[in-house]
């Protein structure tokens, strides 16, 4: 009996083990979405890590990975940045596979190093069948990341920080739907921000306290939470230990 038993049992965990799969393949196969893990911004570059949570080699037709990017402040759209062919090993091929085994790093990562530092990008992720072109649309806008500002880091210098963009103008495509700002850049883990108008009159003052970031945003209001006039405004930077250093903006309506 015990024999029988220890058969029944291996029998159930075979057919539990084909059900299992057999649900992966059909769950992959109507629907390849990746799930995104991180976006990690750095000095002109960002990082994304994505995973299908399972080996890609067993899911039928598997056909790669496509990543894309906007550019907020430009385009309107999301744009193919990197392809990546499952089986591809031409290392020259524009789709070669880079990443190692699943069972050795099941996390999926594209980096990207060629951006602009303060300027607002997102990133997507989606999975394809092979010999399919077509993207699955609610995959790559369900993915999408927040807005992602790549950026220098922390900085021990005055001399490093600025103002982005300056001039401002509010026509402009710089800004991120109807969010109207400019970026402080280059500076410390803390700083305190004062803005001032030509006449030397306090229009906003504004607390950084970050150690992971350089950047600060004004968000072209003044204390009393009004839109502020066209103009050119004053800012100074004050950085204890390291004194403070000022400059100008101007901003264009």
């Amino acid at each position: 009996m015990s024999v029988r038993r220890n058969v029944r049992f291996c029998r159930a965990i075979a057919v539990a083990a084909v059900v299992a799969l057999l649900t992966v393949w059909v769950s992959y196969a109507v629907a390849l979405c990746p799930r995104m893990k991180f976006v990690n911004p750095d000095d002109k570059s960002v990082e994304v890590g994505w995973t299908m949570g399972v080996d890609e080699s067993i899911i039928p037709d598997f056909g790669g990975y496509r990543v894309w990017m906007r550019e907020v402040w430009q385009d309107a759209d999301l744009k193919l940045a990197a392809e990546y062919v499952w089986g591809e090993d031409d290392t020259s091929a524009a789709g070669y596979w880079p990443f190692r085994p699943f069972y050795e790093d099941s996390i999926r990562v594209y980096v990207n190093d060629r951006l602009q530092n303060a300027f607002p990008y997102v990133f997507s992720v989606t999975a394809f069948e092979a010999g399919v072109s077509v993207t699955d649309t609610t995959c790559l806008l369900n993915n999408a990341s927040g807005i992602v500002y790549p950026r220098v880091g922390v900085s021990d210098k005055l001399s490093t920080i600025r103002v982005i963009p300056n001039p401002y103008r509010t026509s402009a495509a710089w800004e991120v739907g109807s969010e109207r700002r400019v970026t402080f850049v280059g500076l410390p883990a803390k700083a305190t921000i004062r803005i001032y108008s030509t006449s030397l009159n306090l229009v906003r003052t504004i607390r950084h306290d970050n150690p992971t970031s350089d950047q600060a945003f004004w968000d072209l209001m003044n204390s009393d939470g009004e839109d502020i006039a066209p103009g050119i405004y004053v800012w100074v930077v004050d950085v204890e230990g390291l004194g403070s250093t000022e400059g100008r903006m101007m901003i264009i309506k």
